[in-house]
């Protein structure tokens, strides 16, 4: 299989996304995603690869990553949160309508401050209408999945001993660099950790 990355250079993210310049600083020179995904990893604020590497892939790809790395590293702390993991996976899967909805509903009655919560409403919000009122649609932006993966992994990875923190965004990054290249997501995880089972 091919690469699974939408763009051929790191310049085009930004111009599909602008609001990411903000919190990511745009490439000097003429790479791809790739490329500049492991230039910020190594830069002074790795947290900003996984900004970006989340706003790279398809809706669907992004949260199938997104999900191995809170999987791996956090595993859903509670019943709440293991359920909104196992509607998350069954979304990636299915990718239909139901199974959307049924995500998006778990993911906003579990705790906001979990990472199993933001990958769930990454999923959620990958269509749909942002209100609850069917007679009156609110579109979602465009960058909303993207944005909940990002925060969902960075839960993940903020949740680590601060000494494997590094570890845990360079396994994250590594496992989503391989995916994304077309192969099968690696498992992710830290030292010391033994991965949860999905």
């Amino acid at each position: 299989m091919g690469s699974r990355i939408r763009f051929t250079r790191a310049k085009q993210v930004f111009d599909t996304y602008p609001e990411l310049s903000e919190t990511v600083r745009e490439p000097r020179s003429d790479v791809t995603p790739q490329d500049y995904v492991l230039e910020l990893q190594e830069g002074d604020d790795p947290f900003a690869a996984l900004a970006y590497f989340a706003h790279v892939l398809p809706k669907r790809e992004a949260v199938w990553w997104g999900y191995n790395c809170v999987a791996g590293l956090d595993g859903g702390a509670s019943e709440q949160e293991r359920t909104v993991l196992s509607l998350t996976e069954i979304w990636v899967r299915d990718g239909d309508e139901e199974a959307r909805t049924a995500v998006r509903e778990a993911a906003e009655a579990a705790r906001k401050d979990s990472a199993s919560a933001w990958i769930g409403l990454a999923a959620g919000w990958s269509g749909g209408s942002l209100s609850p009122n069917p007679d009156y649609r609110v579109e979602v932006p465009e960058d909303l999945t993207a944005k909940a993966v990002n925060a969902a992994v960075l839960f993940a990875v903020c949740g680590q001993e601060p000494e494997t923190r590094q570890e845990a965004v360079k396994s994250c990054l590594a496992a989503g660099l391989s995916f994304a290249e077309g192969g099968k997501m690696p498992v992710v995880s830290v030292k010391g950790r033994a991965p949860a089972s999905s």
